[in-house]
């Protein structure tokens, strides 16, 4: 059975970029995470307009990656692995940050976007024991100039020829499915389904199709994305109920990163580069039938039986279920600050308020089976039946037919009402263990507490008896300390003096060293003088003695 839920539509202001900083930009956008409100001041002095708009959530330049996927995503993902088919998708101008607010920096744990987010959500929950079968799969299409491209096909992407080969396999159907069948809506055949195991083979298929999506610079942004991408988680389970009876849910989470909308005055006009104004065209055409649908359907167009464009555009023809279809959907609409696209922003928000009004008519894709154990019931027709006729059997066989949607729609009810009643009584189990388990904690904090000021009291006494201690020890190292400065003082006065003397003394001994040095002088230069006259007295007596030798020769020889 289907129920009404109407579309959940947020909106993020980005904060001023460096370029509006140094620019001094006017920033004109304001909102309030509080009141869930966006306001907007649009003209000067008496011709100021200011509009304020209300959202289901409102997120500023202070809110995390973390708050917005809480917010958004967190409960779609309970959706998903409850069998029902969820759209998350970012609308707004080039620039915006709607890239960011969808993938973000998968490497960075903090700045990760709601995509990478919602991988390692899914695959926490499928962790749970009560799960005993999990298959997730996960594809990335992308619409460049309203033609389809698989961003995970295994094609060489510089093979040309291979790659247009590949994207004229791709085609946008549609199968309805039949009374007693659910069709798959509307799906893209011959799209690549890649089996993931762990978040890590998410983010190595975002990183994969991030190097081959188009981007390309513009004058609002660097790295603007050309193309609209919608990523798509298929998670099929089955879980076992408390209840002994099974639970299979097959559930879909469409995260569409759209194309930033850019008017042609901010594309640059005349001088733009021809390929990029044909981006530009159809990137704003798509865009504007996006708006057409979502004005026609806020207008109560689907129940008046009017045309609803979804046909004018692959975009809107790929949303239709999440457009008034039976998709869960939540819309991220993204706006900039800067004055400088007032209009832009004013139109973004207009059509974020648009879609605040329509309602999804949502259908959940589970089953419970009963009597799993395989014990045959007995039967219970009745063989006289066997010779009835034949409007009694057409009329059984569309009774069968109903009975057999009833069923279905029966199974579809229980599916949900045991989810309800699963999180409910988990939810009280958790609440009883919480309360049970919060009584013996608290009765264990008072026994601490007690414990705590036992021995405060110890350690207070065991301080104030260190503190005299300390006390007593403090005056007996002030009285040494007034000795030893006593001592010191002595000490240097003694030094002085003993200085004082030593100088004398050293004077006096230089004095007597001078003298003494004066007197060897003296005496060494007497010593020289007598050994002089003794060196002359001995030539004297040499020369006497040959004398008087000689002269006895003289006299012997005479």
């Amino acid at each position: 059975m289907a129920e009404q839920s109407g579309i959940q539509v947020v909106v993020r202001l980005r904060p001023m970029s460096q370029r509006e900083l140094k620019g001094n930009t006017l920033p004109v956008v304001t909102a309030s995470t509080d009141k869930k409100e966006v306001t907007v001041i649009k003209g000067t002095g008496a011709r100021t307009l200011r509009n304020t708009y209300a959202f289901d959530n409102v997120f500023t330049s202070f809110s995390t990656q973390k708050e917005v996927f809480d917010s958004t995503l967190a409960p779609v993902i309970s959706d998903v692995l409850g069998g029902y088919e969820s759209t998350v998708f970012a609308y707004g101008q080039t620039g915006t940050g709607k890239t960011h607010t969808m993938e973000g920096d998968i490497n960075s744990s903090e700045n990760r976007g709601v995509i990478p987010r919602a991988a390692f959500d899914v695959f926490r929950r499928l962790a749970d024991d009560s799960y005993i079968e999990s298959k997730v799969t996960a594809s990335f299409l992308e619409i460049y100039n309203e033609e389809l491209g698989d961003l995970l096909c295994d094609v060489d992407f510089n093979d040309l020829t291979a790659l247009q080969q590949k994207q004229k396999q791709l085609r946008l159907v549609e199968d309805p499915g039949t009374a007693t069948k659910k069709g798959r809506g509307i799906y893209v055949m011959n799209l690549t389904e890649e089996p993931v195991e762990c978040p890590e083979d998410v983010l190595k298929l975002m990183a994969r199709a991030s190097e081959r999506r188009a981007v390309g610079e513009t004058k609002m942004n660097k790295h603007s994305s050309r193309s609209h991408c919608v990523f798509t988680l298929r998670v099929e389970s089955k879980r076992v109920l408390p209840d002994g009876n099974m639970m299979e849910t097959v559930g879909k989470l469409h995260m569409v990163d759209l194309a930033g909308s850019e008017c042609a005055k901010s594309a640059g006009g005349a001088d733009v580069d021809p390929a990029r104004e044909r981006e530009r065209k159809n990137i704003n055409q798509s865009l504007l039938t996006l708006g057409r649908v979502i004005t026609l359907l806020k207008a109560g167009g689907k129940a008046k039986g009017e045309r609803i464009p979804y046909r004018d555009s692959k975009l809107t023809r790929l949303l239709q279920e999440s457009l008034g279809g039976r998709c869960k959907t939540c819309v991220i609409a993204t706006v900039s600050p800067s004055i400088m696209s007032v209009d832009e922003s004013l139109s973004t928000l207009q059509y974020a308020q648009a879609a605040v009004g329509i309602k999804n008519m949502v259908q959940a894709n589970s089953m419970v089976k009963v009597n799993v154990d395989g014990v045959q019931r007995p039967s219970t027709a009745n063989p006289a039946s066997n010779g009835a006729c034949a409007q009694d059997w057409a009329e059984l066989e569309i009774k069968m037919k109903y009975l057999e949607a009833q069923a279905e729609e029966a199974a579809a009810a229980l599916a949900r009402k045991h989810t309800e009643v699963q999180g409910l009584t988990e939810r009280v189990e958790l609440a009883e263990a919480k309360i049970v388990s919060e009584g013996k904690r608290a009765d264990e904090a008072e026994r601490a507490l007690e414990a705590e000021k036992v021995a405060a009291a110890k350690a207070a006494a065991e301080a104030e008896a260190k503190r005299l201690e300390l006390v007593a020890k403090l005056e007996d190292a002030r009285r040494e300390i007034a000795k030893r400065d006593t001592l010191l003082a002595a000490r240097r006065e003694t030094e002085r003096k003993l200085t004082s003397e030593a100088r004398a003394l050293l004077a006096a001994l230089d004095a007597a060293v001078a003298q003494g040095a004066d007197m060897h002088a003296k005496l060494t230069a007497v010593a020289r003088e007598e050994a002089a006259k003794r060196a002359k007295a001995a030539a004297f007596g040499k020369s006497a003695k040959s004398a008087v030798d000689s002269l006895d020769a003289k006299v012997a020889a005479a």
